[in-house]
């Protein structure tokens, strides 16, 4: 596997964390991620948040959020 490829597998894997951890529906993953270029952070800061577990990353792809003027936290379902 090259390096693009394990970088895109991370990629997936947190985001899938991230859906799951929010509750999110894939749209409204897909809204968030195009939004707030979340695959452009990730990947930029693939070298550092890799060595992590998921909750380390899913914390700093929450706080990014925020940085950009977002409320993660007023996206999360309570159904």
């Amino acid at each position: 596997m090259g390096k693009d490829q394990q970088i895109a597998t991370w990629i997936f894997m947190m985001l899938t964390a991230l859906r799951r951890q929010l509750l999110l529906t894939q749209d409204d993953l897909v809204s968030i991620v195009n939004k707030f270029q979340i695959i452009d952070f990730l990947s930029e800061n693939y070298e550092l948040l890799h060595y992590y577990d998921k909750s380390y990353v899913i914390d700093n792809v929450l706080r990014y959020i925020e940085e950009q003027g977002g409320k993660p936290h007023g996206i999360l379902r309570t159904s």
